[in-house]
């Protein structure tokens, strides 16, 4: 078969970036392409989402309507997608036309859970444990150590989607009938795949985001640690020293690991579970990969006002061919997620937009809105970088921007977790 693939050279602009998927993370990735002088097209079924407002040009087709797979390869020198869960079929049929970063292998073993957990301890790397269960008798077989433990599908999962909590085999037997049931209603699938994956003691989520070239050079941003509300990245803190320097090391290391085995081409994050028994010395695991996302990711929005070089510039260099730089954090920062629940006055319906003016009155503060139309609860509709002198400084403006969003204060260690991971 002939793969367009197989070699990348040096693209010089004005060429064309073909994006597959139309949201936040494409929208920053045309900024970023339309930046350096490159044209930009993205292919989304929807017209009004954010890339297709800002791209010199859109197509509007399901992902895997051969027309619109063929539209996007007769236009687009090179193309890379913003999320995970396009066909991975797509891209293999994009890369016989023309270079497509990252692999339609890449993004296929992220879209299955089971797949990415094995690939991840075939990398010699510890995951939490877990289960495979792909038909009803599977759970007879649980381990009961599981118990509590997190049912995940194994695909299409994200934000907390796809997953409940459930603490002994009865509990377990519901929430997978539930999955099922409301799988039976858009798929003809008799019984989909899920994972059990055991709770652990958690102190805090780190995450990597590395950039690999095919010379197998390797870069990453600065190591991130994320804060969740309900399965939702809720907020990022990337100060400098903030984890030790050995588990920082090791982290990294263990993300371009991953990279290299996946042969992986593009922008890559991968999230660490940090355990509670890290400094126990005990002959466990001090850390945990939780999983891995083959794109930009929410973690790494901080770098579009903190580095010198933002993960979306890193996304296009090994899409590119250009030269692979490793960015320089200039600021501590913080990133805030902005919700559409922001837009709603409490306990109603009514919308109101929230006084972004008293925010951007605020030295540090960067506002980036995704300009999609309608407000949901849960939707992220933007975020908010504030980079300061030092991180004492960044969290007192944070409180100040919490107290004017109506959101609650973060409690003097944002960076702790609960013992619980259900995202």
């Amino acid at each position: 078969m002939n793969d367009a693939s197989s070699s990348l050279d040096y693209l010089p602009p004005p060429a064309c970036i073909g994006i597959l998927g139309a949201g936040q993370l494409g929208k920053m990735l045309v900024h970023a392409a339309q930046t350096m002088g490159y044209q930009t097209l993205v292919l989304d079924p929807d017209a009004q989402a954010p890339a297709a407002q800002s791209s010199q040009e859109s197509l509007q087709f399901e992902y895997d309507d051969p027309k619109g797979i063929e539209q996007l390869a007769l236009k687009a020198a090179r193309v890379t997608t913003e999320f995970e869960n396009v066909p991975a079929l797509t891209l293999q049929l994009l890369s016989e036309k023309i270079p497509v970063r990252p692999s339609a292998y890449a993004v296929s073993v992220a879209q299955d859970r089971i797949v990415e957990k094995n690939m991840i301890r075939s990398s010699q790397l510890h995951t939490a444990p877990f289960h495979v269960i792909q038909h009803p008798s599977d759970i007879e077989t649980t381990p009961h150590d599981l118990f509590p433990g997190i049912l995940k599908t194994a695909r299409l999962g994200y934000d907390g989607k796809g997953q409940v909590a459930v603490n002994h085999l009865d509990e377990l037997r519901l929430a997978y009938a539930n999955m099922n049931a409301a799988t039976k209603s858009s798929t003809a699938v008799d019984h989909i795949s899920c994972v059990l994956e055991k709770k652990l003691p958690l102190l805090a989520e780190y995450s990597v985001i590395v950039a690999r070239n095919e010379l197998n050079e390797m870069v990453t941003l600065p190591i991130q640690c994320n804060h969740h509300i309900n399965g939702i990245l809720h907020l990022t803190t990337v100060f400098e020293h903030a984890l030790d320097l050995k588990l920082e090391q090791e982290l990294t290391q263990a993300a371009k690991t991953i990279a290299q085995n996946l042969s992986y081409i593009g922008v890559l994050c991968v999230e660490f579970f940090i355990l509670q028994n890290s400094n126990a010395g005990a002959m466990s695991p001090s850390w945990v990969v939780n999983e891995i996302a083959p794109r930009p990711h929410n973690s790494g929005h901080h770098s579009l006002d903190s580095c010198d070089v933002s993960q979306f510039e890193l996304q296009l260099r090994t899409l590119c061919g250009l030269p692979l730089t490793a960015p320089r954090q200039h600021s501590p920062c913080v990133m805030l997620n902005l919700l559409g629940d922001l837009w709603f006055k409490s306990g109603t319906q009514q919308t109101l937009e929230p006084a972004w003016e008293q925010l951007l009155a605020l030295p540090g503060t960067h506002l980036h809105l995704y300009g999609k139309t309608t407000p949901r609860r849960g939707r992220k509709m933007g975020h908010l970088n504030i980079t300061g002198r030092h991180p004492n400084e960044v969290m007192s403006t944070l409180g100040k921007c919490l107290d004017i969003l109506r959101l609650p204060p973060i409690s003097n260690s944002p960076f702790a977790n609960s013992s619980t991971h259900d995202h």
